[in-house]
């Protein structure tokens, strides 16, 4: 699983020690609820805030752009990232995948947006296996 240089995981956003027992049981737990399709609390919120921004047309994107936590290029990838795995879900990836479904996803992100066309090829192998799940 993918941690960030802070100890943080890149997929959930939890904090986690691998050298404690009991901080490895709840990541897994956690990891396992997001693989059957909920959705860490940020992207829950990032989707909310844009959803009323866009809902009410009041000026609130233009709020939420100058927000810093809304406009964290991480979360935008992990939003992505989370709506590929549920289109997937729904056309039946096996859940056992989601570690290294959203690794190889946030990855493909990455390149994609550092805009690094030599890594585009090496990325879009790496998320070959799941394409059929794409819909």
């Amino acid at each position: 699983m993918q941690m960030n240089e802070n100890g943080e995981c890149r997929i959930c956003g939890a904090m986690y020690d691998l050298s404690y027992e009991d901080d490895i049981k709840a990541h897994k737990a956690l990891h396992k609820k997001l693989a059957s399709g909920v959705q860490p609390r940020k992207i829950r919120e990032f989707s909310k805030a844009f959803g009323w921004a866009v809902a009410c047309n009041d000026g609130g994107l233009e709020r939420l752009k100058s927000d810093y936590q809304n406009s964290d290029p991480e979360i935008g990838k992990l939003a992505v990232a989370f709506s590929w795995w549920n289109r997937a879900l729904d056309y039946g990836v096996p859940v056992k995948d989601f570690d290294s479904y959203m690794e190889a996803h946030l990855k493909f992100i990455d390149v994609l947006s550092s805009e690094n066309n030599d890594e585009v090829p090496n990325a879009r192998r790496a998320i070959k296996k799941w394409e059929k799940f794409a819909g």
